[in-house]
């Protein structure tokens, strides 16, 4: 039944996101094994599951440009799209590309993104998203606060000093997933989960079923299970509690884990947050072929801060580069239990802090402690990398009128 339930949700959802492919679409375009990425956007025109149009490219300097007609077809869950043809210019001939791409979402925003393919050329990804300023104000004004979505924070258990990074995605007809990292054995997990939520109460329970991936697979890990109340503080929602669970092929009888706590957050978003993550985010999904995931929301009294890095589990050899809106703060630091301090001033009332994996050392993915200290206060969080995306932290000003 609950394998039932996913595949209709996905179905569903496949057919509401297809309604509104059409219209602009922008992004960037990189080959495997190459560091050159283009800009590329697309403007579609759909009648029915069929679609129609053109696609810009450019490198990343803007002096070589091409313009192709498009066609593509949308089945429910991707969309294939296939350049027929080079407009311009005459020569010389670019690829011309086939691309299967997914729908999905970064911070509110629907975007596609997967593998592209061209004869006679090397094959890449290829990530678009819809621009800003085509999103109804509505909708991006500010984010309706809701317990559905992508959660992420931390995970204790009392028998050990370090902390887990832990992630959840509640679904709609309260299915859902969880993600966790540990920096001692095991490496990285991925359980399917159910949940109830009382709005009266304010209060969610879930319940992890199975594990459906790990990279361990000799790891044992703890089914979970758990009370979380919900709130909304300052510029993010909070899901905070006590979680209890047992060794996976046990029971709570005969294979309990050591209880723990733990804090989850999503941050609420407005246009202009959205539009300052833009800014900084695509001159570095160009460069690096990476995407960023605010995971965190830190609130700060002073523009003058400290912030700190250190391994807080395992010493695995991660080598990390922080970057804070956009400009290099820590270049390729092997991270260790020593606290590097990079003392900062804040230029603006949203900034974000990105923190890039070089190195993803023994135990994947890049997982290290990141603390902001602003002179009233220290917060330390989990942030958590790979090569795929960069975990963020945005961190805002609080300043009283």
């Amino acid at each position: 039944m609950r394998w039932q339930l996913i595949i209709g949700w996905l179905l569903a959802s496949g057919a509401l996101f297809a309604q509104n492919l059409g219209g602009q679409w922008e992004g960037y375009l990189a080959q495997d094994g190459k560091t050159d990425t283009f800009v590329y956007r697309i403007q579609l025109q759909q009648s029915g599951t069929s679609l129609n149009g053109e696609a810009f490219s450019a490198t990343a300097d803007g002096q070589h440009t091409a313009r192709f007609l498009l066609t593509g077809f949308w089945d429910g869950q991707k969309l294939i799209l296939q350049e027929v043809e080079q407009i311009e210019p005459a020569s010389p001939q670019w690829c011309i590309k086939y691309a299967t791409l997914r729908a999905g979402e970064q911070d509110g925003i629907p975007t596609l993104s997967g593998p592209w393919l061209a004869d006679g050329c090397t094959p890449g990804q290829l990530f678009l998203q819809r621009p800003v300023k085509t999103i109804q104000d509505t909708v991006v004004q500010e984010i309706k606060p809701t317990i559905a979505g992508k959660w992420t924070g931390t995970l204790s258990q009392s028998d050990r000093d370090y902390g887990f990074y832990f992630e959840v995605d509640l679904g709609p007809r309260g299915l859902g997933g969880s993600y966790i990292v540990s920096e001692g054995n095991g490496g990285s997990a991925h359980m399917d989960l159910e949940y109830t939520y009382d709005a009266n109460s304010n209060e969610l329970h879930f319940q992890e079923g199975s594990v459906v991936k790990k990279e361990d697979p000799a790891w044992p890990w703890c089914i979970k299970s758990g009370d979380l109340a919900y709130r909304r503080e300052g510029s993010r929602l909070v899901l905070e509690g006590t979680w209890k669970g047992y060794i996976e092929g046990y029971d709570m009888e005969s294979g309990p884990c050591a209880s723990g706590a733990l804090y989850l957050e999503k941050p609420i978003m407005t246009r202009e947050i959205v539009q300052t993550r833009q800014a900084i985010a695509e001159p570095y999904q160009l460069e690096n072929q990476r995407q960023i995931k605010v995971q965190r929301v830190l609130e700060v009294s002073s523009p003058n801060i400290r912030i700190k890095i250190w391994d807080n589990g395992t010493v695995d050899g991660d080598v990390a580069t922080l970057f804070l809106n956009g400009e290099r703060i820590l270049n390729q630091h092997r991270v260790s239990k020593r606290r590097i301090g990079i003392p900062v001033t804040l230029s603006q009332t949203d900034n974000f802090l990105v923190l890039h994996a070089d190195d993803l050392g023994d135990i994947r993915p890049n997982t290290v402690a990141v603390s902001v200290d602003d002179g009233e206060r220290e917060q330390v969080i989990i942030v958590s990398s790979n090569l795929e995306e960069s975990g963020a932290v945005m961190i805002k000003q609080f300043r009283v009128d």
